[in-house]
């Protein structure tokens, strides 16, 4: 064996005191349960699947999205009517879940502010019953 390669076997420990004020539970963020939730069965055109309505100068953040159909389908999400993702495709039978970061989208509601799925067939595609869930939580 070489002797000129690092010793690897060599451990270092250190301890850390955290003040009792900033110990507490560890959750991961965004949390959240279903918070929308809905099926259509899909056209040639957008339509929206599952919506969720932010309160009134809360934050909300998304954690996840989940989109299953039958059929081959093609989703985009939108925040307040204006489209904030690229066009995904979807193959039938096969559900897609999405997980998205802390702060992905600033999206601050005001009551009437909405982020929603929406879906359809692409092109050449047939209709078919597609479900969506919105997962996240308001701060």
């Amino acid at each position: 064996m070489p002797s000129d390669l690092p010793d690897y076997t060599k451990y270092i420990t250190q301890n850390v005191v955290i003040p009792a004020a900033e110990q507490g539970p560890v959750i991961p963020r965004p949390k959240g349960g279903i918070l929308a939730k809905g099926s259509v069965t899909t056209t040639a055109a957008y339509q929206t699947v599952a919506s969720r309505t932010v309160t009134n100068l809360k934050t909300f953040q998304l954690a996840k999205i989940l989109v299953s159909c039958d059929e081959d389908v093609m989703y985009q999400l939108r925040w307040a009517g204006v489209v904030i993702s690229a066009e995904v495709y979807v193959s039938g039978g096969l559900p897609f879940t999405d997980w998205f970061p802390w702060d992905y989208k600033e999206m601050t509601g005001d009551g009437a502010k909405a982020f929603d799925i929406q879906v359809k067939y692409p092109s050449g595609g047939s209709a078919g019953t597609c479900h969506a869930e919105i997962v996240g939580e308001e701060v």
